[in-house]
């Protein structure tokens, strides 16, 4: 119930209570939320503080608009990070999704300017570069761009590509195992490409994730630039404090 004496605002105790209650499951992904009317006579409240709360929501992921049809709750965020390396295809398989991945471009290109600089390699090394869209449950969230420096006698297909979803499995089939990551995570707009490729509007907030991973050797495989969804995305960071 809502608190009126207390110096939290109405609005956030009632996005608070709406969280909580599609936490629980009274409001699964895809139910179109109460209307604002109903929401203003269940809790008492006036119409700006049911927009002011559900405007919360809709900041925090956990609904989203659509114009003409209303507001409807948000399928779940992939989360990913942690202290463990795992592909997208693992940590999307975790969350109880389907993963899927459509193959965008295959192609080998000279390495150059950052690329080279991140895979320490000469430039003009030939590398691997594969362009996919990434899916959860068939809809798209995200786009991942991976700069392969692979042995001259690993070859990859489109074929491969396409019936494999994951591309660190892959890779391990032909002998080559990830082992650690360094990574960064920036806000971006989307672009028009972007934006299509992604189903969001231009300008949306998406999430920029570069990295490089390394084999068990020590040598950079792949660097990646991966556009996720801010919606549909968030990373968890654990950190312990040296005494």
């Amino acid at each position: 119930m809502l608190d009126r004496n207390s110096p939290v605002p109405l609005y956030y105790q009632l996005s608070e209570i709406l969280m909580a209650r599609i936490t629980a499951g009274d409001f699964k992904p895809g139910d179109l939320m109460p209307a604002e009317r109903e929401l203003m006579e269940t809790y008492a409240v006036s119409r700006i503080t049911v927009r002011a709360a559900v405007e919360e929501l809709v900041k925090r992921g956990f609904v989203r608009r659509e114009q003409g049809r209303g507001t409807f709750v948000a399928s779940p965020r992939v989360q990913r990070g942690g202290p463990t390396l795992t592909s997208f295809t693992e940590d999307i398989v975790s969350r109880g999704f389907r993963p899927g991945s459509r193959l965008l471009a295959l192609k080998r290109e000279p390495a150059t300017g950052r690329i080279a600089s991140e895979l320490r390699i000469p430039e003009g090394t030939l590398v691997w570069f594969v362009e996919r869209l990434r899916l959860a449950d068939d809809a798209p969230i995200a786009l991942n761009l991976s700069y392969l420096n692979l042995p001259p006698n690993v070859e990859l297909s489109r074929e491969e590509l396409e019936s494999e979803v994951s591309l660190w499995n892959l890779l391990r089939s032909k002998g080559i195992r990830m082992a650690q990551a360094d990574k960064s995570i920036e806000a971006i707009p989307a672009d028009e490409w972007e934006a299509s490729l992604l189903g969001v509007r231009k300008n949306a907030p998406l999430l920029l994730i570069e990295g490089v991973v390394w084999d068990a050797q020590g040598d950079a495989v792949e660097f990646h630039r991966i556009i996720a969804r801010a919606d549909r995305y968030k990373y968890y960071v654990h950190a312990e404090r040296l005494e």
